[in-house]
């Protein structure tokens, strides 16, 4: 579980550097501009007030940019096969990759095996179009017999997988959402034939 816990200790670490302080700061200027209007300094409040407005909407924008790293929206309005269609289309846009989507009725995720998988796919589609020197990409979505699988495939360089580092961040993210889901990692890989990750998940 090491690799989720430094995701969670990075996303405190950024609530903490980023809206918590914004939050303070706002708290200092509310108190700021309640002494100035007390004093009847109206000019002062309004410029405290738009300080407060701006650095609000600095804090909104913040806050929802880790909100959509801790559940992107689209998996809460549209399911996991859309949210998939759109990190597809945006790895493609900026990879070149030529991405296949292919999704089988999917019916009934827990929003935590949804966004297990999504960000299972994150990570294989973003080594992918860093390292794999693919052009192609397939990922298969399907559920069949109370199993959700989730397959993610290139034509790439592909990699010796004994030779990866013990505790490589990604491979190991992978397997400990894996884990958490009580679901079964393969990833079948050699030098010249591409990679593929084939997750199940019971649901």
């Amino acid at each position: 579980e090491l690799a989720i816990a430094k995701e969670r200790t990075r996303l405190a670490r950024d609530l903490h550097d980023s809206v918590a302080q914004t939050l303070y700061g706002l708290t200092l200027q509310a108190e700021a501009a309640s002494r100035k209007l007390t004093a009847g300094k109206s000019e002062e409040v309004k410029r405290y007030l738009n300080e407060i407005q701006s650095d609000a909407q600095q804090t909104l924008q913040e806050t929802r940019l880790l909100i959509f790293e801790l559940r992107p929206p689209i998996l809460e309005r549209s399911g996991l096969a859309a949210a998939l269609k759109a990190r597809l289309e945006t790895v493609e846009a900026r990879s070149g990759l030529e991405m296949h989507l292919d999704v089988e009725e999917i019916t009934g995720l827990i929003p935590e095996v949804e966004t297990g998988l999504y960000r299972i796919a994150q990570e294989a589609l973003n080594n992918a179009a860093r390292y794999a020197n693919a052009d192609q990409l397939n990922v298969f979505l399907a559920q069949k017999n109370g199993v959700v699988i989730l397959e993610i495939a290139d034509n790439g360089i592909g990699f010796d997988i004994s030779a990866v580092p013990a505790g490589s961040v990604g491979l190991q993210g992978m397997a400990e959402r894996v884990e958490q889901m009580n679901g079964r990692l393969t990833i079948e890989t050699s030098p010249n034939q591409g990679t593929k990750i084939h997750v199940e998940v019971p649901q």
